[in-house]
């Protein structure tokens, strides 16, 4: 757990101080009613939740010091269903829907919760990540769990929480997908980076699941460069492939100044010295893995950034790899020397290595941006007949990768959908040039039969409502 910053300490501090000088407060201790408990809440959570968000969104390796600090009894419970139901989130899940490790700031928070003198006033908000926390976690945790707790009423309260679906794996993966959905958008998400070698295995799945986050957005990720980077460039990381997933992170989404650039560079040419093999195939296979990501940004600008902390000074598979790609990116892919500079270097390798599948989704990502970017008036789709009709045939030929050939013709399908759904007057000039354009090319190009193209043009008939 990283410490608290002291700004965030002595702003909970006068939380906390004033929570308990609240008039709400001593009203709800005087009379014990529910509704001053709610008015203390009201009062003072969305201070903390203010808070914790900020801390999460830009600092987000001290959120585990900020949560065990609103344990303290003067927060008087506030807040703690909340960061309950994040900590059941965090913990990182194996194939069988259990946590991989003993999920103990999920146990802090609860047993603190059970122990709370306002523990009837928080019942109500929890019961849903106890039982997901519970069918997540081993029955000898659960077990130890509540019979640590000295209340017979709260005990039964937890007992009750343990879901007998939980027993199945089907069950399992139902109750925590259910649950998770309550919190899509929300950030929530951290993880203990590894810096020390027998962390590296054990921690690693989670750091890089927490890595990708934070960097599929707009995250400001200042704050957890320096632990990235040390993480990256400990000596006891040497030689472990664990470490090259998070390198491409670093090298492609963190800023670094020009002497952790140079560290970073050195720690990868000593891997691709050791290990070349190894290396470049986790390396690309990370960066296929990321591109495929549905709606990751992994594009030109980010293949370039990797590329550029890459030396082209080691003869392997990235020097060639990325000596390509830069070609692609700046030379651009309808250029007929880049084409001809693909066909080369593709004539090395096999149509099903990483290198290949890699060459062929960042060409297909320029076909994406192309579908996505044209309109529907008779410039944009005239224009797209046109660079389709030269491109699609080249890089057919150049790939001959069934799977390329389905992928554009996903593509093609739906910008075509999108047309005759504009133009449905099929005597209309633009809807026969569309048509018989499409009826051409899409047989050159394997995309569909005759008999499919007819069947794709043709208007479903509504049905008759019988009077």
């Amino acid at each position: 757990m990283y410490p608290l910053n002291e700004a965030y300490q002595q702003h909970l501090e006068a939380i906390a101080v004033a929570i308990q000088a609240s008039p709400n407060l001593a009203t709800y201790l005087e009379e014990e009613e529910d509704a001053y408990y709610e008015a203390l809440k009201a009062e003072f959570e969305p201070q903390i939740e203010q808070a914790h968000q900020q801390l999460i969104d830009y600092s987000p390796l001290e959120i585990e010091a900020f949560e065990k600090t609103l344990l303290d009894e003067r927060f008087e419970g506030l807040f703690l269903p909340r960061i309950l139901g994040y900590s059941v989130l965090r913990g990182e899940i194996t194939d069988l829907f259990y946590y991989a490790r003993q999920n103990d700031h999920y146990g802090a928070i609860l047993e603190s919760i059970a122990q709370n003198s306002n523990f009837d006033q928080i019942k109500s908000r929890i019961g849903q990540s106890v039982q997901v926390g519970f069918a997540l976690s081993s029955d000898i945790f659960v077990t130890n769990l509540v019979d640590g707790i000295s209340s017979k009423r709260v005990r039964q309260f937890l007992q009750a929480q343990r879901a007998s679906d939980a027993r199945t794996l089907d069950g399992r993966r139902r109750i925590f997908l259910r649950y998770a959905r309550q919190f899509k958008g929300r950030n929530y998400h951290y993880a203990a980076f590894p810096l020390e070698g027998p962390e590296l295995t054990t921690y690693i799945k989670a750091t890089n699941d927490f890595l990708q986050f934070r960097v599929s957005g707009e995250l400001d990720n200042a704050a957890i460069a320096p632990t990235l980077h040390a993480m990256i460039t400990e000596d006891d990381f040497k030689g472990r492939k664990e470490i090259l997933r998070p390198i491409v992170f670093y090298g492609t989404f963190f800023e670094q100044t020009p002497d952790d650039r140079g560290e970073l560079m050195t720690v990868l040419n000593r891997e691709r010295n050791a290990n070349p093999a190894q290396t470049s195939s986790e390396i690309l296979s990370t960066i296929l893995e990321l591109k495929k990501e549905r709606d990751f940004p992994f594009g030109k600008e980010q293949e370039l950034n990797l590329g550029s902390v890459i030396s082209r000074n080691i003869d392997d598979e990235l020097t060639a790899y990325f000596n390509l790609t830069d070609k692609i990116h700046n030379d651009g892919y309808v250029n007929p020397d880049v084409q001809a500079a693909i066909a080369e270097e593709l004539a090395k390798h096999s149509g099903l290595s990483t290198f290949a599948a890699n060459v062929r989704e960042s060409i297909l990502q320029y076909f994406k941006q192309l579908a996505e970017g044209f309109g529907t008036e008779e410039a944009s789709y005239q224009q797209w007949f046109e660079v389709t009709g030269k491109q699609f045939p080249s890089y057919i030929k150049i790939f001959g990768s069934e799977s390329f050939n389905q992928d554009l013709r996903a593509l093609a399908k739906r910008y075509t959908k999108r047309l005759t759904k504009v133009y449905t007057n099929k005597r209309g000039k633009d809807y026969r040039d569309i048509k018989k354009i499409t009826m051409t090319t899409w047989q050159d190009y394997g995309f569909m039969s005759e008999k499919e193209l007819k069947e794709f043009f043709k208007t479903p008939r509504k049905k008759k409502v019988e009077a």
